[in-house]
């Protein structure tokens, strides 16, 4: 007999949440609460690329328009050195006196462009402008500004321009610089008649001053007018203080013999050391210009004089290192040992005077 199965009381349904994560009681809204969250996500994801993607393209344009900059400043610089270097037009000179003010270097290429051109009254111009642009402080730039514009008086202007600039120069810098410049100008343009003009007014206003009489000496040696440079020694050692003659001879010794007479440079230094026998700087200046004139000979023939006088042991030691340099460089084993044997006579000497 087949037995019924027994009941069983209270059977709860198999589906429940017991945290498994499965929700049985599912509203109108779950789905749709969902769906929302997921679209936030979607949202999200494919903002983020977006926002990679602007980013790089910032960068991009970014590096792009700094490229295009360092190409336009290395374009002008490259300009700017080309006009530096090479400045063809007055747009590029005021460009570069704009920044260099004070370099007169500059201003006075600025000049010389406008008298390529035959511009006088703008190269004039110009130097006017530089001489107010130029800092009071920069004397040397100022003065070669002057000094440019003298040199383009006398060679384009008249008498009277001229005339006018060289008192106006005057005023502004120092007399004598001014006065030494233009002989110079007179020379270089060969108006002899300005220069001796200028020549006597310089040494009646600087009647002391050495260098004035040198520099007078010098433009008529480069103009080959020795004689009247011969003069102009003489015009000094009559003028000048007796303690300064031996220093101006020697002096215009050294100018005769560059540009004169070598001869007659010679003969100056002889008669100077026949009465000044004791001068070791005059023998020292004499031989050196004897080497550099290559007349070896004559100066060891000088030294073996100078090192027979009876002088004071610290003047004797000067000349003998100046001869024994003489003969290491110039002359032969015996020469040197020459030297040697002079020297060891005069030590001898100058022991046996001590003893006595």
């Amino acid at each position: 007999m087949n037995k019924r199965p027994k009941k069983v009381e209270n059977m709860k349904p198999i589906l429940i949440n017991q945290g498994i994560g499965f929700e049985w009681n599912i509203t109108p809204n779950y789905f749709n609460k969902n769906n929302s969250d997921s679209d936030e996500s979607d949202r999200e994801q494919s903002v983020e690329p977006n926002k990679k993607k602007v980013r790089k393209i910032n960068t991009i344009q970014r590096q792009e328009k700094q490229k295009q900059e360092e190409l336009r400043l290395r374009k002008l610089e490259e300009e700017l050195i080309k006009i530096e270097t090479n400045p063809q037009n007055a747009d590029h000179f005021d460009r570069l006196v704009l920044s260099n003010p004070n370099s007169s270097f500059i201003w006075i290429k600025y000049m010389a462009c406008h008298l390529q051109a035959t511009e006088v009254d703008k190269a004039r111009a110009v130097a006017k402008k530089a001489l107010s642009t130029i800092d009071t402080k920069e004397e040397q730039e100022k003065l070669n500004i002057w000094i440019a514009l003298l040199n383009l008086e006398n060679l384009y202007g008249t008498k009277e321009s001229f005339k006018q600039t060289m008192d106006e120069a005057l005023r502004s810098n120092d007399e004598y610089q001014i006065y030494i410049k233009i002989l110079d100008i007179f020379a270089e343009s060969n108006k002899l008649k300005e220069l001796e003009e200028l020549v006597t007014k310089v040494n009646k206003k600087f009647r002391d001053s050495m260098d004035a009489y040198l520099h007078c000496a010098t433009v008529y040696f480069k103009l080959n007018k020795c004689g009247k440079a011969r003069f102009i020694l003489q015009k000094a050692l009559s003028s000048l203080p007796a303690k300064s003659h031996v220093t101006m001879i020697s002096r215009f010794a050294l100018i005769e013999n560059n540009d004169g007479s070598a001869e007659e440079a010679q003969t100056l230094f002889e008669q100077v050391l026949t009465s000044y026998p004791s001068r070791i700087d005059v023998w020292s200046i004499y031989v050196d210009m004897l080497i550099k004139s290559n007349r070896i000979d004559l100066a060891r023939h000088a030294l073996e004089r100078a090192t027979i006088q009876k002088l004071a042991p610290k003047k004797m030691k000067s000349l003998f290192n100046k001869w024994m340099m003489l003969e290491e460089k110039h002359g032969t084993a015996d020469s040197v040992d020459n030297v040697k044997e002079s020297m060891n006579n005069y030590v001898a000497l100058v022991l046996n005077n001590k003893k006595n």
